[in-house]
């Protein structure tokens, strides 16, 4: 998949939002909102979280707009903010699922006494089975199981297009690095597929 921009295009239209042309703002959002929003849903695996750090990334980039200075193309700096808001976002439902633990086998109490909790069964519902198959599920789980690093590599090269080096800048890591993360999430990924495909 190619990247959306065109680095000209994004300068003159950043540079006439930082002006105050609030048209250019809405041309940005409107370019961006599918590829910001698609890789919130593969790194939180949440469609209504995906949703939220969207809208989070481009009030940020409403507020901020000052802060892009142009060295990198704005694409590479829209992917850094969005990895990094989806990293935060992760470790906050982290650390709320890990104080919403609780035993199944305690009531709730409520007005009309004691209540059994449920789970969630934590499958697909029919809306989101429809048009996928077995293969796409076990690829999307493989990655989603990933460690963080290893899954933001691979999403930002083979989902989302990106060369090493704006991968490189999006991560704020050397190149190496990225060649050496993508060739073990690319291991990883055949180990757990290993049969499936």
């Amino acid at each position: 998949m190619e990247p959306v921009s065109n680095n000209a295009d994004d300068k003159a239209l950043v540079e006439a939002f930082m002006r105050g042309d609030r048209e250019a703002f809405d041309k940005i959002v409107l370019k961006y909102q599918a590829m910001v929003y698609n890789l919130c849903c593969k790194m939180l695996g949440d469609h209504e979280e995906a949703l939220d750090v969207s809208q989070d990334l481009f009030l940020k980039i409403y507020s901020s707009a000052g802060q892009f200075r142009g060295d990198a193309k704005f694409s590479t700096y829209l992917y850094a903010a969005c990895v990094n808001l989806c990293r935060n976002r992760r470790k906050a439902l982290s650390r709320r699922r890990a104080k919403q633990a609780f035993s199944i086998d305690d009531p709730i109490g409520t007005k009309e006494g004691p209540v059994k909790r449920e789970i969630p069964d934590g499958k697909p519902t029919p809306r989101e089975d429809a048009g996928t198959n077995e293969r796409n599920r076990a690829v999307a789980g493989a990655i989603a199981a990933l460690s963080d690093e290893y899954r933001e590599t691979i999403l930002l090269r083979e989902q989302e297009g990106l060369s090493y080096e704006e991968i490189a800048a999006v991560l704020k890591v050397d190149i190496g690095t990225v060649k050496s993360r993508l060739s073990r999430a690319r291991e990883m990924l055949s180990e757990k597929l290993r049969g499936i495909l």
